[in-house]
Order: C-alpha cells, then sequence, then structure tokens
C-alpha cells in the first residue's frame, strides 16, 4: 500500500489520538506498568503486549510482533530536536523527513507537545510518528512504528500507551470532592455566549442542549436553524436522531431483564438464540450477553456494509451477519467498536422475552419501549420514521460534502439505522433525553417516582469492560472515565445527518445533553460539554484550544472525536499524509477513465455504477450517489464529492490478470469491486467501515 492509500484512511478515522498522557487521570483497569529505570516516566503496557529495557530506552511490543513502540527521555533544548535525538539513540541514522509537526496544546506542567508524522515513501504501507512532552530541557518520547492494518486493528491499544505516557512528578488539577456551582446567571450568560459563538465559528446548522442539575433541568434551549434551506429556526421541541447513544438505552432494557431473571449478563448467547454465531465456532459457544454490548469481543468495524445494503437489509439479517465476521483480537484483549455486534444485543434480549412471537425489530421496539422509553415518561422518542414524518417536528438533517459545506439531506437516507436500532436507531428530543439522564442520576428512578431498573444493574453497566486509551474505557454501552479524578459517564452518536452527545457526573449530581442537527459537529458538541463543566468547576477553559488546533489545521477535527457511532470514531489523529491538499477539480481525464465506467459488484456491499456524465465520474450504490473528484496528479484515483460518504476514497485499478477493480478504502477498510461480468469478489482484508 502506497502512501496515498494510508492518507485516505483519514476518512475512515481508525488510528488513535496521541496526545499527552498528562489530560488522563487514572490508569485503564486491567493495564500493567512500565517504569523507567531512572523513574522519570510510565507507561501502561495493553493486555497481551511485552515490554523489554533496551540500553536507555524500552520497547513495548504488540502481540503479533507488527507495531512497536519506543518510550524514553532525552535532553534535548525543544520537543523536535528531542525527537531527533531519541530516533539517533534508537536507529542510528535514521533519515526519514518530518511530512507533518504536529504542535498540540500543552496540559499543565508540560511546555510544548508535538507529534511528528515521517514521509514513508510512495510504497510504504508503515506509520512512522514521534509523540514527543517537552518539559525544561528533557524531551519525553514515543516512537511509533506500525503497519497500516495493525495501527486499525489495535487503535485503542496504541491509545493506551500513547495517552498513557505519565511523566514523574507532573500532576493536572483534582477535583475529586468539589462540587460543582449552581448553573445560573452569569455562568449561562457565559455558556450561551460560548455556544453561540462556536456554531458560527464551526457553521454548525442547529443545536438544542438541556442541562440537569440535582434531579431538575435547569437549562434548556434550541439555537441555529432546522433548516438551512430554508431558515426556519430550530426549537428544543423538535426531534433528532441520537445515533449511538441509543445504545445506553438499549443497554439499561437490558438490565431490566437481568433484574426480572429473564437473562443474565453471562448468559451465553446461544442458550437464548441458538442459531446465533461468528466466525469461530469456538468464540460462538463462549459469548455471552454482556459480551454484546461491551466493544470487547474483537469483532471490528463493518459499517459500510450498512450503508450499502440499507435496501436488503432487516433485523435478523444484522444478526446473521455476525457469522462472516472475523476478529481483530481475542475476546476481551482490545476495544473493538461494532454496531452490528450491539444491535444484536438489543435484538436477543428482545427475543428472550417474546421468542417467535413476532420479528426481532418489532420485538426489540415493544421491549424498548414498554421497560425504558415509557416508564420514564419519553413520549417523543421513537424508531418511526413514519410518525416523526407525520408528526412534522423535526430538525432536517444535514450533511457535509468534500469541500466542508453542509447540505440539507432527506431524512430517508437516515433509514439505513433501522436494521442495527439497537445500536443507533432512537429519534428523541433534549427534554426525552432529559429525562433519561434524571433516571440514570436517580441510580434507576424515573422523575415520576417509577423505578424502572435497579440500581445494581444499572450501576453493572457503567463498570470499565475494556479499555479505550489510559483514562477511558467502554462499559456495557457507555464509555467511562474520569474528568479531573470525577467520574464521566457518557456517550455520543453520528449518523449521516445528526449528531448527538449525552454525558453526566454521578457523584457530582449534574449532566448535559446537546443535539445538532449537522453531520460530524462532535467537536462542537464536546466543547460545549466541557465549556459547561469548566465553569460549573471553576476551571481555565482547556478544550477550546483543541479546536482552535482543529481550525488553525494542526489537529484534525477527527482527533478530538470522543463519542463512538454511526459513522463516528473513537479518539483519532490524522494519519500520515492527512494534511494533503483536498482535490478541488472535477474535471477528470475521460480517455483514462471511460474504459473503467460500468457496473461492479463486491460479495459484502452489492453493487455499484460507474457512470462518466459531461465529463464528471458518478458513483452510484443505488442508496446514495455522489460526484468523484480526482486526487491531483492522479487520474484513477478518487474521494467522493457528496454526503454521505464525502470524502470516501475510490480507486480504479486492474486485477493481477488485468481485469477492471474498483477499491473503495484501504488497509483493513478496503473493499474490492470487480466487473458484473466476473462475478463478485471477496472483501478484502477483513473489511470494516468507519464510525
Amino acid at each position: 500500500m502506497h502512501q496515498r492509500a494510508v492518507r485516505w484512511l483519514l476518512f475512515f478515522t481508525m488510528f488513535g489520538l496521541i496526545w499527552p498522557a498528562s489530560l488522563a487521570s487514572g490508569l485503564a483497569q486491567g493495564e500493567d506498568l512500565y517504569e523507567d529505570p531512572d523513574g522519570r516516566f510510565t507507561v501502561p503496557i495493553p493486555s497481551g503486549w511485552t515490554a523489554e529495557q533496551a540500553d536507555g530506552y524500552g520497547v513495548l511490543t504488540d502481540p503479533d510482533g507488527e507495531i512497536t513502540m519506543t518510550v524514553l527521555a532525552v535532553e534535548a533544548e525543544d520537543a523536535e530536536a528531542g525527537a531527533a535525538v531519541a530516533w539517533e539513540l534508537v536507529e542510528p541514522g535514521f533519515a526519514m523527513a518530518p511530512l507533518q509537526v504536529a504542535p498540540l496544546p500543552p496540559p499543565a506542567g508540560i511546555d510544548e507537545a508535538v507529534v511528528i508524522t515521517y514521509d514513508i515513501g510512495q510504497e510504504s504501507s508503515e506509520i512512522v510518528q514521534a509523540m514527543v512532552q517537552q518539559v525544561g530541557d528533557v524531551s519525553y518520547v514515543l516512537l511509533i512504528r506500525t503497519g497500516v492494518i495493525a495501527a486499525q486493528e489495535r487503535a485503542s491499544q496504541i491509545n493506551i500507551v500513547a495517552s498513557g505516557f505519565t511523566i514523574t512528578g507532573v500532576e493536572g488539577v483534582s477535583l475529586a470532592g468539589v462540587e460543582p456551582l449552581p448553573f445560573e446567571g452569569d455562568l449561562v450568560d457565559e455558556l450561551e455566549t460560548y455556544i453561540v459563538d462556536t456554531m458560527d465559528l464551526l457553521e454548525v446548522p442547529g443545536a438544542t442542549i438541556a442541562i440537569v442539575q440535582d434531579g431538575q433541568v435547569v437549562y434548556r434551549e434550541a439555537f441555529g436553524v432546522s433548516d438551512l434551506d430554508t431558515g426556519e429556526p430550530l426549537t428544543p421541541d423538535a426531534r433528532m436522531m441520537i445515533g449511538s447513544t441509543t445504545k445506553p438505552v438499549t443497554t439499561m432494557m437490558l438490565a431490566t431483564l437481568v433484574d426480572e431473571g429473564v437473562i443474565e449478563w453471562d448468559t451465553p448467547v446461544v442458550d437464548i438464540l441458538p442459531s446465533f454465531a461468528v466466525a469461530d465456532p469456538e468464540v460462538t459457544a463462549q459469548l455471552t450477553v454482556k459480551d454484546l454490548v461491551c466493544a470487547c469481543t474483537g469483532v471490528p468495524r463493518r459499517d459500510l456494509e450498512l450503508l450499502f445494503n440499507a435496501d436488503i437489509l432487516d433485523a435478523e439479517g444484522t444478526v446473521a451477519s455476525l457469522a462472516s465476521f472475523e476478529f481483530f483480537t481475542p475476546v476481551g484483549e482490545a476495544f473493538q467498536y461494532s454496531n452490528q455486534m450491539v444491535a444484536a444485543g438489543g435484538y436477543i434480549g428482545a427475543f428472550a422475552v417474546y421468542g417467535e412471537t413476532m420479528d426481532l425489530q418489532n420485538a426489540y421496539i415493544a421491549a424498548v419501549t414498554e421497560r425504558v422509553l415509557a416508564p420514564i415518561g419519553m413520549d417523543q422518542s421513537t424508531f418511526s420514521f413514519a410518525e416523526v414524518e407525520a408528526s412534522g417536528a423535526y430538525a432536517v438533517p444535514h450533511g457535509m460534502n468534500i469541500d466542508g459545506e453542509y447540505v440539507t439531506l432527506p431524512i430517508s437516507m437516515e433509514e439505513f439505522l433501522v436494521p442495527i436500532a439497537p445500536s443507533g436507531g432512537l429519534w428523541s428530543t433534549v427534554d426525552d433525553m432529559s429525562l433519561f439522564m434524571m433516571t440514570l442520576l436517580e441510580r434507576g428512578v424515573a422523575p415520576d417516582g417509577t423505578t424502572v431498573v435497579s440500581a445494581e444493574n444499572l450501576e453493572r453497566t457503567w463498570e470499565p469492560q475494556v479499555p479505550v486509551d489510559a483514562n477511558i474505557s467502554y462499559g456495557l454501552g457507555w464509555f467511562v472515565e474520569t474528568y479531573k479524578d470525577l467520574p464521566l459517564i457518557h456517550h455520543g452518536g453520528n449518523t449521516l445527518g445528526f449528531t448527538s452527545d449525552f454525558a453526566f457526573m454521578p457523584e457530582s449530581g449534574i449532566g448535559i445533553v446537546v443535539l445538532t442537527n449537522g453531520q460530524g459537529t462532535n467537536l462542537f458538541n464536546e466543547a460545549v460539554r466541557y465549556r459547561f463543566l469548566e465553569l460549573v468547576f471553576e476551571q481555565e477553559p482547556e478544550y477550546h484550544a483543541l479546536l482552535e488546533a482543529v481550525l488553525e489545521g494542526e489537529v484534525k477535527p477527527e482527533s478530538i472525536d470522543t463519542s463512538v457511532s454511526v459513522p463516528g470514531g473513537t479518539p483519532e489523529v490524522a494519519l500520515p499524509g492527512a494534511d494533503a491538499a483536498t482535490p478541488s477539480s472535477a474535471d477528470v481525464d475521460a480517455g483514462v477513465v471511460e474504459p473503467y465506467m460500468g457496473e461492479y459488484m463486491n460479495e459484502a456491499l452489492g453493487t455499484i455504477v460507474l457512470e462518466l456524465v459531461d465529463g464528471r465520474v458518478y458513483f452510484d450504490a443505488g442508496e446514495f450517489r455522489s460526484q468523484l473528484r480526482a486526487v491531483p496528479e492522479d487520474p484513477l484515483t478518487f474521494v467522493a464529492v457528496d454526503p454521505p460518504l464525502a470524502g470516501m476514497p475510490v480507486e480504479l485499478m486492474s486485477g493481477d490478470g488485468g481485469e477492471l477493480q474498483v477499491v473503495v478504502g484501504a488497509g483493513t477498510v478496503e473493499y474490492t469491486f470487480v466487473t458484473a461480468t466476473a462475478g463478485a469478489a471477496s472483501p478484502v482484508a477483513s473489511p470494516a467501515a468507519a464510525d
């Protein structure tokens, strides 16, 4: 794979954020520590990895021997010089030139922080990076060498090491035992000013926001527009899709089943649904209900299959599709996010209640409505697109094109989520999500006093199951971390035209929900979340420094996305070459591309058609259609222009036998289509799709 292919992986946001560990305030559960012999720093050792001491540095290696992470401290006048000194010590004669030097806003106690990505050459499939934290005249350095596929498969474990690099003596702020201020008066004014300014800065179409404190909704408001085309103002009553924030709703439903003895968290899945299967029969027998919703089974993301097969996939097909899913890592070893797996958890829980008396889709909707939505009073929350359309009380979704411009989408485009409803298919409002939040903060008791779920089984969903990085773990449908030593539980969600963020602090009695009608607005949603926390805990602004770094091009927006959903991501950073210019011309070399026009097939994604119309190439997958824009100096490589998959890499090429092919994606997220007359091709490299 050449460097261009590595560059395209940015679209799929599968690589982890390399971020100074001083922001982290706790070690992920179950991780051992590598300790510098001179006591200058420590780093966590991910599950299954080995750590060895060399002369002057430590070396961490993954179980497959494909990732090397070297840690050391050297004397140097600044971070870039420190990286050079470190490479010379570890690899004498190291001569790679920096491709990108990305300064990062340093946390407290750190003078400078940078990530350096090196020029690996056009034909290399390697990623080479250095992360440096500078304190005085000492550079604390992490050197990374990995293959692209290994980086995708073990992104969370790379994150654990990178984010867990802790310098001895550098301590962050602790808010343990600190009570938040009442959210009122000047704090409201300051947050609203920040919301308006940040929406304008990031061109977010519209947002609804609610804040809960001490058992009450203390704030609810709408900003911006419902529809960019009409300019209609957004209201707090507008329904929006919440994407993967549906997952905690699903795991609360499962917790009610455990309360009633219908299932146990450790019940084998095959005991409930004997036909359930994944690719490995031994793993099939091993998986439990808890495993389906813990993001810890090793099953990777394969979301493109949801998008490309939206017209034929249903709930039963979603569960059945797992039989073909391979595993990146052993069960319990690493964070791997699968929408199909969580959907299966919701459907199988519902099957335990209703059996074969109804199809899985209706069984799940009945179970989650009867056990969660109705008892809490969430009467504006629904999985029905027909109900939403009939009501007219919904925000218009907006997708983003390759030029970063928001365009309206029909809500029918979001129906690809129906087959994975337990993972991301819920429509809701900030009012309903506030009721959900109050129920969580009251440990399972709804605002009207109804006990929805036991505190014991609700809190079981908050228990860390697998580390995402050194400070964040995934529970059962929740991300679990700390904010300056205070427990913070959250989940975000992305659809093709909506973004959500839902976060609460169970010990502090506060929470905030931010819903937008824009694709991929995670940067905004989380900026509002953290500004709220900074205000009520009287902290200096920190998160906005990251936002500014994004706008200045030093860090990509994907690099601070901490929600996971369809099609969002885990904490991310730009990959090598991610600063390459976006193709700006729609013109193509007709003589070169014309032979490639026609129908192609892939076993996993189905049929696509390439068309040349008025000198422009179009990619038609049936469920969606996009113009393709050629990459400069490469007439056979393109990116999709239009939502929902703007930026998706598409490469035209010839196979070993000269047959024409269309390749979508790269690395583990690569699918090869062959001409329809040649028959469907098998997906390449255990296909996975971006969140």
